[in-house]
């Protein structure tokens, strides 16, 4: 039996992958699919590999990017391909229901606590009780403060940004705003034309967070019917993410892009790999890291860099980038495919390349 541990999207959706050969239960302390909502749910075409075209969660599309530097110039973009604005709860839902029709058992309301032998300790929310469940296999996808990852000894520390967001009415030109911040990010993301999702992730000074969103919110004048937050894990190489029969996955394991602090398409594919390698005996390790690292550490050494970067510098590199040629090459390539980017980018603005290497200390 495979007990599974957080039923968002990557733990449902390894649950339908491994519900065809073992019999698998998915616990959940929360009673809805979806909520509460921490995501700014924007994602690239890549998600398109995990779900139909035809769906009812994708909300909004824009192809149209501004990525500002610190004293308000901007470069702008016009992508090949949109990038896609999701309704997180509807999508959530879309794996659960994929889960449901292959056999898998839901329990809402229920709390990891902690494992013993080969049994998961969890806590029933209603009656307080603590139910024994024994598994073959137990799989962490309890999120970024994942518990299964702490009592577990899999992993006990990790860094996180902190992340908060707003959903501002407001009538808007539909265009992502991307502010690169020390430490941090921030942005304005269309909804749709009359609400925009407004936030800032920070993994240092938190505090700082709600002083630069206040700032935002001043730029983005509009009513804030809504706010959220939650933290957002920094993929740390060095991590561990599995201990004999138990495996972690999606933001549990930190599989999140470190630039942006996006990790749907990341997560998924981590699904994909550990039902793969559950099925066939494999080594979760190896897949891994054939797969999914050299990418989370591109963007980890990538978001070292950035982090090095003065305002002076982001200033001349959003100059430097604002050329035809650069723009041409950032407008064809997604950012989950980040090495084909930055290649594309210093094979038509060489001189970016000297530039980078000014910084190069930053990825050691």
């Amino acid at each position: 039996m495979i007990t599974i541990i957080g039923a968002g999207p990557v733990g449902c959706y390894a649950a339908s992958l491994l519900a065809e050969d073992f019999e698998v239960t998915v616990f959940e302390e929360h009673k809805t699919i979806g909520l509460p909502v921490q995501c700014t749910g924007i994602v690239t075409q890549e998600i398109y590999r995990y779900v139909p075209k035809r769906n009812n969660f994708v909300i909004n599309k824009t192809r149209d990017v501004r990525i500002f530097s610190s004293n308000g110039k901007h470069l702008k973009l016009k992508l090949e391909k949109p990038d896609l604005v999701i309704n997180r709860t509807r999508f959530d839902n879309y794996f659960y229901r994929k889960a449901k029709k292959q056999g898998v058992k839901f329990v809402f309301n229920h709390r990891f606590i902690a494992v013993k032998r080969n049994n998961a300790l969890i806590k029933d929310l209603k009656s307080g009780k603590i139910k024994k469940i024994k598994f073959s296999y137990l799989i962490g996808a309890d999120g970024p403060r994942s518990e299964v990852a702490k009592s577990t000894g899999i992993t006990r520390k990790r860094k996180y940004f902190v992340g908060l967001q707003t959903i501002v009415k407001k009538k808007n030109s539909n265009i992502i705003d991307f502010y690169p911040l020390k430490h941090g990010f921030a942005w304005a993301v269309p909804e749709n034309k009359s609400k925009l999702r407004v936030g800032v992730a920070l993994s240092t000074n938190p505090q700082g967070c709600n002083k630069i969103l206040k700032k935002l919110l001043r730029k983005y004048k509009g009513k804030v019917i809504e706010r959220q937050g939650g933290l957002i894990p920094i993929f740390n190489p060095m991590a561990g993410i599995r201990k004999n029969n138990i495996f972690l996955t999606g933001d549990s394991a930190g599989f999140v892009k470190a630039t942006t602090g996006g990790g749907l398409v990341q997560g998924l594919k981590s699904a994909e790999i550990l039902a793969h390698t559950i099925n066939n005996n494999l080594s979760y390790e190896a897949g891994i890291y054939l797969h999914l690292f050299p990418s989370l550490l591109l963007h980890l050494k990538t978001r070292n860099i950035m982090d090095s970067f003065s305002a002076k510098d982001w200033n001349q590199l959003i100059k430097e980038l604002n050329t035809k040629e650069s723009k041409k090459a950032l407008q064809k390539v997604n950012r989950d495919k980040l090495f084909q980017l930055l290649f594309k980018v210093a094979i038509n603005k060489p001189e970016l390349i000297k530039h980078g290497l000014k910084h190069v200390r930053s990825l050691f």
